[in-house]
């Protein structure tokens, strides 16, 4: 935890020149305060001794009460304006390391939970920011100014209010160590509740379709009321860290008080007889008194403000420190080149197994190869290391003389046609998922036509503008697909990789798209992630995977002579839907 604390404070560096400024307007407000007390209690002096008071009088203590609301106002802004620069900073850098990321982002979550870390666990860093770290620096300065006005007066006023200081902030540290458990364990609760809420959407018309719907509710009243009872727990350690810390200043006071009373009344057992300190001395240091304990009880209401903070950022370590490939500065070759793959295991995570053994394959210019294999022999693996999210692997590809590790991603991704199983469509229009903004409506048609959509797509109503749910929702298996490859489609590439790309479709249909894409495929290198070659002998090579090593390569024709094909072809687990 005090690790994570440091890496908090690191992080905060670069911010703390303008909470710095929050800090200078709350200490000058400070001054403003000592200011308005002496006044009051100068003004109540010179009433008791029956003078009268002037409008001048009057307007010092107005005018010093204005100017302390200004800047306590303006000390407040300022940290909230810092508080959101970070914020929006840490977002942008979350954001960017997703889009690196790509697929590795799986090793952090789901995408229910990476979306509670970007936004909810952020935003969790806002009471650390705007009130803790500025109080951190109050809670010193304010109570040292306070201690010396007063012992200009009353020394022994301020050795008491010294004395006692202390004690809150022990307290608060005993306190706010179970508080900061509470809080990593809501934040658990809450990305389980995230998470779990999302794939929820996401399968919805399947869990319709086998009547899984209180199941599901379930599940989701449990995560819930889990959240729900980890955040009464913080609550509870919250209130009882603030009504400590509200007695112990209220005692502290008392003491004072009792001094400066009896001292006025010459009751002291030490001074008997005598007036320590005169009225309006007692009155200014009797009104500063619950000022010198404030910012200490503040602190300590947002003490907890710290250990939400801490448990945040420790829960976004995994997407901050996830390693990622941020490219080289050389511009990818614009002809076609020669791939060469001589890359060691490829595991997508700590203490699995690897998804691909050590490949050793090389793919000529223009070549198109199918890739075939068993589910999880490590065929979509091949594909997803051409994308270069792998900042180790990506080391280990050529791309002609080039090492992938060295080109800019941009200029190399923008080359690629990359149709995986599962497209991911978001809540909205048809023309919005298909980009159509950015392609005119002969494109769009000549796309859909291409894919074998046009004719379902007018059917629908409104066309393209009928809208879908999240990973569209009111759309068949067979239509997404058909569309997911339209899509694909409308991007000029020279590397083609399709994963799968006609398996939700009847085999007249699958038939008719694999003789268009043997045409719109020549002159660019393909790699098809398939299991079966029907319609597919205009395919260059096949590579059979096993358990993701390459054991057998050669043509289309001798594929089907192989044993394995034939078993693979039979297996009723690839029959088409």
């Amino acid at each position: 935890m005090s690790q994570t604390a440091s890496e908090l404070k690191h992080w905060l560096a670069p911010y703390r020149v303008g909470l710095c400024f929050s800090v200078l307007a709350g200490s000058l407000a400070t001054l403003m305060l000592l200011l308005q007390c002496w006044w009051l209690a100068w003004c109540c002096g010179q009433l008791l001794a029956g003078e009268e008071l002037s409008l001048t009088d009057a307007s010092w203590f107005i005018l010093s009460w204005l100017a302390r609301a200004g800047l306590l106002a303006l000390k407040d802004l300022q940290a909230m304006r810092v508080s959101q620069q970070a914020r929006q900073h840490l977002q942008q850098q979350l954001f960017s390391q997703l889009e690196l990321a790509g697929p590795r982002r799986a090793l952090v979550g789901n995408d229910g939970e990476i979306s509670t870390l970007v936004l909810e666990q952020v935003d969790a860093l806002d009471p650390y920011l705007s009130r803790y770290w500025p109080q951190l620096w109050l809670v010193v300065l304010t109570p040292l100014l306070i201690a010396i006005a007063a012992a200009c007066y009353s020394p022994f006023a301020a050795f008491l209010l010294l004395l006692t200081a202390p004690l809150i902030p022990l307290f608060m540290i005993l306190l706010g160590k179970k508080a900061a458990e509470e809080s990593q364990r809501q934040i658990q609760a809450l990305g389980l509740l995230g998470g779990r809420f999302l794939e929820f959407l996401r399968g919805f018309a399947q869990i319709k379709l086998l009547a899984a719907e209180d199941q599901v509710i379930r599940q989701l009243d449990h995560a819930s009321a889990e959240y729900r009872r980890r955040s009464m727990k913080v609550l509870q350690k919250a209130f009882l860290s603030g009504a400590v810390l509200e007695l112990l200043s209220a005692l502290a006071i008392a003491f004072v008080a009792l001094y400066l009373g009896l001292g006025l009344l010459g009751e002291l057992p030490w001074a008997k007889q005598q007036v320590p300190v005169a009225y309006p001395s007692a009155l200014f240091i009797l009104l500063l008194a619950p000022e010198f304990y404030a910012p200490l009880r503040q602190l300590g209401s947002d003490y907890h403000a710290k250990a939400q903070a801490v448990a945040a950022w420790q829960s976004l370590q995994p997407l901050l420190q996830l390693p990622v490939q941020q490219g080289g500065t050389q511009t990818a070759p614009p002809e076609i080149q020669t791939l060469r793959f001589a890359t060691p295991a490829f595991y997508s995570a700590p203490q699995r197994p690897a998804r691909l053994a050590p490949l050793r394959l090389e793919i000529a210019p223009g070549q198109r190869v199918a890739l075939m294999g068993h589910s999880g022999s490590g065929k979509s693996s091949v594909l997803e290391l051409l994308l270069a999210y792998e900042p180790v692997l990506s080391q280990h590809i050529q791309l002609g003389a080039q090492n992938l590790a060295t080109l800019e991603l941009n200029s190399w991704r923008q080359q690629l046609l990359y149709l995986p199983q599962q497209s991911q469509w978001r809540a909205g229009s048809l023309r919005q998922n298909l980009f159509g903004d950015h392609y005119s409506a002969l494109q769009l048609q000549h796309a859909l036509a291409q894919s074998q959509s046009l004719e379902f797509v007018q059917q629908l109503p409104q066309g393209l503008d009928f809208e879908v749910g999240e990973a569209g929702l009111g759309l068949s298996g067979g239509q997404l697909q058909r569309l997911a490859y339209a899509r694909a489609l409308l991007k000029p590439a020279r590397y083609w990789l399709l994963d799968e790309p006609f398996s939700m479709l009847s085999k007249p249909q699958q038939r008719q798209l694999q003789q268009q894409l043997n045409t719109l495929s020549q002159g660019c290198t393909l790699l098809l992630a398939t299991h079966q070659l029907d319609g597919l002998d205009w395919l260059d090579r096949v590579c059979y995977f096993v358990a993701g090593e390459l054991r057998w390569q050669g043509t289309v024709a001798q594929a089907r002579q192989q044993h394995w094909y034939r078993k693979l072809e039979l297996e009723p687990e690839y029959a088409q839907a």
